[in-house]
């Protein structure tokens, strides 16, 4: 069943990136559209003709585009599996077992955020500005790693198999750091563009790009170990819904919500050594090694902005 999961999640991902595709041909396509609506019938390859069709497709832009920024919130919803340990050894081992083991009401998470955002749209030619491209734009989002539920109070590893207790301190909730960047498109419809009030909907996909990720949790950096945090980056699925309101001809106010879903992301901690201040002054550190975790990500981006029409 678990194994089903997974397939139909990396299904819906390669979708997502179908749709990447497909709006960046419906780009090539409107801009193709554009600069055929600009050619003349008399139209020739001298270099003074591309030049001057060049400077009508930045015209076109210029005029079908616009820009809003304001405040951006992420909010994380997602849910984890259980943290697995890998490759414990020594005493460790006989805390966690041998090869494999999962952790009960244990998970894994992020941290929610708020910044500054926004985002930078072009209509598709012959829709009657029906139809627009979109790109979320923000700084790089520095979020917290994080675990959840018993992981964050109580111990790990309170005691060995044979009753012996280690004295190991909870890991508390932050884990470390992460900084996300992750490039998204979406396609949007707005049924009506004259009035006042514009509702849209939209659909696109998203990278969950991750980088400079930093494992600085006290109990985990006992030794100086350094471990390292590591994340995949799938592709995710983007549902979008938003209102524009119309204050001038050239200004407007948007509210704006994005669902991120459809992905499943694998967190991975690695070279894990802690210590356990009733067994290490005899015997050491205690060498966990991995611990690892799969997250179902499910996030919601909520905006509100101020736009100009260019």
């Amino acid at each position: 069943m678990i194994q089903d999961n997974m397939s139909v999640r990396r299904a819906l991902g390669k979708r997502a990136a179908v749709a990447i595709l497909g709006c960046a041909s419906l780009l090539a396509a409107g801009s193709a559209l554009a600069q055929g609506q600009m050619r003349g019938d008399d139209s020739s390859d001298t270099v003074e003709d591309k030049g001057s069709l060049l400077h009508q497709v930045f015209e076109y832009t210029k005029n079908n585009s616009y820009f809003r920024v304001g405040v951006l919130h992420f909010q994380y919803y997602g849910t984890s599996s259980r943290l697995k340990v890998e490759n414990a050894q020594g005493l460790a081992a006989q805390g966690f077992g041998s090869g494999e083991s999962r952790l009960d009401h244990t998970g894994s998470s992020t941290g929610n955020l708020t910044t500054l955002g926004g985002t930078f749209g072009m209509y598709i030619p012959k829709t009657g500005k029906h139809l627009a491209m979109e790109v979320t734009l923000a700084p790089p989002l520095k979020l917290d790693f994080e675990v959840s539920k018993n992981a964050i109070d109580e111990s790990l590893a309170p005691e060995t198999n044979g009753g012996l207790q280690t004295g190991i301190p909870p890991l508390g909730q932050s884990i470390g750091t992460l900084k996300a960047l992750p490039p998204n498109l979406t396609i949007v419809y707005r049924p009506w563009v004259d009035t006042m009030f514009q509702p849209y909907i939209g659909a696109g996909a998203m990278y969950l790009y991750t980088y400079d990720t930093d494992v600085n949790n006290e109990v985990l950096n006992a030794y100086g170990n350094e471990p390292t945090l590591n994340l995949t980056k799938p592709v995710a699925c983007v549902g979008q819904l938003g209102m524009d309101m119309k204050l001038t001809e050239k200004m407007f106010l948007t509210a704006d919500v994005k669902y991120v879903g459809c992905a499943e992301v694998e967190a991975k901690v690695n070279n894990i050594v802690v210590n356990s201040p009733n067994l290490s002054p005899t015997v050491g550190p205690i060498n966990v090694g991995t611990v690892s975790s799969t997250n179902d990500f499910k996030a919601v981006l909520y905006q509100l902005s101020f736009g100009m029409h260019f």
